[in-house]
């Protein structure tokens, strides 16, 4: 599993929206500004989060984007899920995998149970949680 730019421009933008949900929408412009990303990927990020439903937008002179739910209830699994990424840590979790091994290797137990403690880690850890944890960075 290698997480991609989307994936981290997109918890960056949800986190923000996270912060900003007891005040105006947030423009992708302002996200992206802050944090020096490209606009247009940012906006891109927040059309697919709209599609998935995590999050809403509102046009106008005070529009922008925002959480469609409360950021406790919005899991990092849920962002990276609606973002298309691959959380499988190993390419015979798949169903479409064709390892010759599927039968007899040592190793797929473990991968299956690293794999469920990871998915779990991620449903845990939610917006909220993470703007309110030791997990934010300093700045």
């Amino acid at each position: 599993m290698n997480l991609t730019k989307k994936s981290s421009y997109g918890l960056i933008a949800t986190l923000e929206l996270a912060h900003a949900s007891d005040s105006a929408p947030r423009s992708a412009i302002s996200i992206a500004e802050q944090y020096s990303l490209p606009v247009s990927f940012i906006e891109k990020i927040l059309h697919e989060l709209r599609r998935a439903g995590l999050v809403s937008s509102k046009q106008g002179r005070a529009g922008g984007y925002f959480l469609t739910r409360s950021p406790g209830d919005i899991s990092v699994r849920n962002v990276l899920e609606a973002l298309g990424e691959s959380l499988d840590l190993v390419g015979c979790l798949k169903s479409s995998s064709n390892c010759e091994l599927t039968d007899c290797c040592p190793t797929k137990g473990a991968w299956q149970h690293i794999d469920q403690r990871f998915k779990s880690l991620l449903d845990s850890l939610s917006l909220q949680s993470l703007l309110h944890s030791e997990l934010k960075s300093p700045n």
